[in-house]
């Protein structure tokens, strides 16, 4: 049992699995190799406090575009995540990011998406991805969502 535990171990720290695990959106926020690519991303939209100092998250998921992978990432709100998410897709490769932000009126429930870096490179299905990342639906069907 101890050798195959192990054996686990070393693949996951050899493939970098671990390392994905620790990616969160205040992490790309800070990071002295991502913090330039989240800084475009933002540029020109007001976003709150909780965004950068540490929403709740959830660890990160991996798609492919068009043949290019990305993390997934997404957090919201800390005591109310129904209000206020936030999902970024982050190419490593590319060092760039896009996201959606979303808030949600208490009283009439509308839904506002503020969508960030995201023109017509990242296609209708980097935004499909987005979007399934803030409704859950990523989480629930995550093969569902590579476009190749």
């Amino acid at each position: 049992m101890f050798k195959k535990l192990s054996a686990v171990v070393l693949i996951l720290a050899t493939t970098g699995a671990w390392a994905q695990s620790d990616l969160t959106v205040d992490s790309l926020a800070k990071g002295d190799q991502t913090k330039a690519a989240f800084a475009q991303m933002v540029k020109g939209h007001k976003l709150p406090k909780w965004v950068v100092k540490g929403g709740t998250t959830t660890p990160a998921k991996e798609v492919t575009l068009g043949g290019d992978k990305y993390q997934v990432l997404e957090a919201c709100k800390p005591h109310n995540c129904g209000a206020e998410r936030i999902a970024i897709l982050y190419s490593e490769q590319q060092n760039t990011m896009a996201g959606v932000y979303s808030t949600v009126k208490e009283q009439s429930g509308a839904e506002r998406l503020v969508w960030m870096n995201a023109g017509d490179k990242l296609s209708i299905d980097g935004k499909t991805v987005l979007f399934a990342a803030l409704t859950g639906s990523l989480e629930n069907h995550p093969d569902a969502f590579n476009y190749k």
